[in-house]
C-alpha cells in the first residue's frame, strides 16, 4: 500500500475523530479521583516517593548508602580481626557465630570453584548467556508475531 494511502487515511481518521464530542467523566469516577489525589498530596515525605524527599534528606542518604557500600568493600577486602571479633564476642556471641558460619561458608565456596576447571566455568558462564540471548529473541519474535498492531487492510476509495 503506498504511503499517501496511509496518510489519507489517517487523515480522514483523525478527521473524524476530532469530530468526535468529548465525554465527561462520570460524577462518582471524577469525586474518587479528586480524593485519591487529596490523599496522596496530603502524604508526609517519608511515606513519598524517593524524589519527593527534601533535598538533605536525599543527599544525607545517598551519603549514607555510599558509606554503607565502602565499609562493605572494606570488610570484604580485609578479615576483621581476631581481637575485635573477641572483644565483640564479649558482649554478642551471636557475631561471633555468625562470623565463623560466614568464614567456612566462603572458604567451601572457594574450595569447590577452585576445584572445578576454569574451561568449564567460562563454557558455563558462556551458554547461560546464550540461552539468555535466545529466550529474549524468541520473546521478542513471538512478541511481534502474535501482539504486534493489526495493519488496516482496506483503504478507503477517494
Amino acid at each position: 500500500m503506498p504511503s499517501s494511502d496511509f496518510e489519507r487515511l489517517e487523515r480522514l481518521a483523525h478527521q473524524v475523530l476530532r469530530s468526535l464530542p468529548d465525554r465527561a467523566a462520570p460524577p462518582a469516577l471524577e469525586s474518587r479521583v479528586l480524593l485519591a489525589l487529596g490523599r496522596r498530596a496530603a502524604l508526609p515525605w517519608w511515606r513519598r516517593s524517593y524524589a519527593h524527599w527534601p533535598v538533605g534528606l536525599r543527599c544525607a542518604f545517598i551519603l549514607l548508602l555510599a558509606a554503607a557500600a565502602a565499609a562493605i568493600l572494606a570488610f570484604g577486602r580485609s578479615r576483621v580481626p581476631a581481637q575485635a571479633v573477641g572483644d565483640l564476642a564479649l558482649r554478642f556471641p551471636w557475631i561471633a557465630f555468625l562470623q565463623s558460619i560466614g568464614a567456612s561458608l566462603l572458604d567451601t565456596v572457594g574450595l569447590v570453584f577452585d576445584a572445578i576447571p576454569k574451561g568449564w566455568l567460562y563454557g558455563s558462564v558462556a551458554i547461560l548467556v546464550v540461552c539468555y540471548g535466545v529466550l529474549f529473541g524468541l520473546g521478542a519474535a513471538l512478541y511481534r508475531a502474535f501482539y504486534r498492531p493489526r495493519r488496516i487492510i482496506q483503504v478507503l476509495s477517494p
